[in-house]
């Protein structure tokens, strides 16, 4: 009896413990599984127009030779959200694009799909393979809930295949030769491929 008792009482807390966290205020399960970064990055529009420029000084250098851009955090991040303020049908906002020790680290709230926002993060990594950027996303959370592998890896393949796309459809096809991701910044090198 007493057995029976306790098991109740658990459950009982159980219960009490996931209604509480359903019903906190608007994005309790984002500050708990996924918490924004301690150091926000400001958007801007000059940062966005930063890179759209220096995109174009690369695409412009690979019709001729070698190749290098740099990006920063706050042109990532500010591009990455001003293109989706101009969408208005995506429900993710307040996105913070963090590049460290090798990593590319990612925070955004998934907005008006429930009944609460819920803060998504992820971290991922950039590496080259044949002659083409390659993104591994090897950890990522929704609020408290981890995302399963084999979703990461189909979100990967995802992303990977929208940026090869994109360098078929490019004018100027490019090889990427380098990607390195430090404090605060990624830099991509390339050259122009050989094969038409």
């Amino acid at each position: 009896m007493k057995h029976a008792t306790r098991r109740l009482v658990s459950l009982a807390g159980l219960v009490v413990v996931l209604l509480s966290l359903a019903c906190a205020p608007c994005g309790f399960l984002s500050r708990l599984g996924a918490p924004p970064p301690a150091e926000r990055v400001e958007v801007s529009q000059e940062a966005a127009q930063r890179l759209e420029e220096k995109l174009r000084q690369a695409l412009s250098q690979a019709e001729t030779g070698e190749f290098t851009l740099t990006a920063t955090d706050e042109e990532i991040t500010s591009f990455i959200a001003l293109q989706m303020e101009k969408s208005s049908d995506t429900p993710v906002r307040d996105v913070q694009v963090h590049f460290e020790d090798g990593r590319i680290y990612a925070w955004a709230i998934l907005a008006d799909v429930m009944p609460f926002d819920v803060g998504i993060s992820l971290v991922a990594t950039a590496n080259v393979v044949d002659d083409q950027l390659q993104v591994d996303i090897i950890e990522s959370s929704a609020g408290v809930i981890p995302i399963p592998q084999g979703l990461l890896d189909s979100l990967s393949r995802v992303v990977n295949e929208t940026i090869a796309e994109a360098q078929m459809k490019a004018e100027n096809k490019i090889q990427i030769t380098e990607v390195a991701i430090g404090n605060g910044e990624i830099t991509i090198s390339g050259k122009p491929s050989l094969t038409p």
